[in-house]
């Protein structure tokens, strides 16, 4: 604020008290001299003027404070680092300057849902089978040499056949493809697929490793039966009739091991001996005999037979007959010796 009162004005300098009077001051029944008075007056004086003259008024400090304020904010807001500090002063050399994303492509990204996995989808995750059955590209994995088929793993599989222990054909050599399935009770199936010949298998083991055996799956092609022609002898012919069919005896065996026989024959040796030999594999495992149906020409009535003996070497004779003037059917079916 600034001065009101008038500065009471003393022009007369005076003389100055000695050192010892000012340090002392003035005692009673003193008369100081007017100079004395005169120079604390004029001091006085000067003191007060030169305070009111030199202070500043409200409205200086005001503008000045202002001013004061205005740097103070301007500091402030300074983006252009007036003091020059350096990153190593605060630490930044230590920051990796790595480029942060807008906080709107942070939002985006959180509410992706192509990108995130649900709770629902991990546990199905978590929970999956973790078991590799194949190799990473999902072909089957291949068996070493000397492996038993037994004792492997569940998983897809192949390998040579015959080169391997407990396989199911030990003449096979070709390539096999074994699929192989388990059990917690130890309890075991294996398929197996011979690749070339279109075959296939299967086994099972049991508890405590029970191997129960191979077991070859049949198919329509295996019922097709290879129907051979064995020479027919000791003055034994094939039946010919006036339609021309073929009567040739002929003999196969089915993949069940069924032996088939059929044909009409006549005019040969009765007895023990053989009108035809039975092909090697189609031997009966005993004995058998059979009665086939005869015929005849002129006077005779009735259903005429012969009985027929097969013996375990594979002759086939006709022992005897009511008939024997016009042909003889041979027509059987047995089960073939192991």
């Amino acid at each position: 604020m600034a001065f009101t009162k008038e500065i009471p004005q003393w022009e007369n300098a005076g003389q100055k008290p000695p050192q010892s009077k000012i340090s002392e001051g003035f005692k009673p029944m003193d008369h100081p001299p007017a100079d004395w008075f005169n120079w604390y007056m004029n001091g006085t004086y000067e003191a007060l003027n030169e305070l009111q003259s030199e202070a500043a008024t409200t409205t200086e400090v005001t503008a000045g404070l202002k001013v004061l304020s205005n740097d103070i904010a301007a500091h402030s807001n300074a983006k252009n680092n007036p003091h020059a500090v350096t990153k190593s002063q605060v630490g930044l050399g230590d920051v990796d300057n790595i480029k942060q994303a807008a906080k709107s492509d942070f939002d985006n990204h959180v509410e992706d849902k192509l990108l995130h996995t649900s709770e629902v989808e991990k546990s199905k995750w978590n929970n999956g089978q973790l078991y590799k059955m194949t190799q990473d590209s999902g072909t089957r994995k291949l068996i070493p040499d000397g492996a038993d088929l037994l004792t492997l793993p569940p998983g897809l599989y192949y390998g040579i056949n015959n080169r391997l222990l407990n396989n199911p054909d030990p003449t096979d050599t070709g390539w096999f493809n074994y699929d192989i399935s388990d059990s917690n009770s130890g309890r075991k199936m294996i398929i197996a697929v011979a690749s070339f010949k279109n075959t296939m298998w299967f086994g099972t083991v049991h508890t405590n490793g029970d191997f129960k055996g191979w077991r070859r799956i049949i198919t329509d092609v295996d019922a097709k039966l290879n129907w051979k022609f064995p020479t027919i002898e000791n003055g034994w012919k094939t039946y010919k009739s006036e339609v021309n069919n073929d009567y040739r005896v002929r003999v196969a065996k089915d993949v069940m091991g069924i032996v088939h026989v059929t044909g009409a024959i006549a005019g040969g040796t009765l007895g023990d001996v053989h009108a035809f030999m039975l092909p090697a594999g189609c031997e009966p495992p005993f004995p058998l005999y059979n009665v086939g149906i005869a015929s005849s020409t002129g006077g005779f009535k009735g259903p005429q037979v012969s009985r027929q003996y097969i013996a375990t070497d594979g002759r086939f004779c006709i022992q005897d007959t009511s008939s024997n003037t016009e042909f003889i059917v041979v027509n059987c079916m047995f089960k073939a010796k192991e």
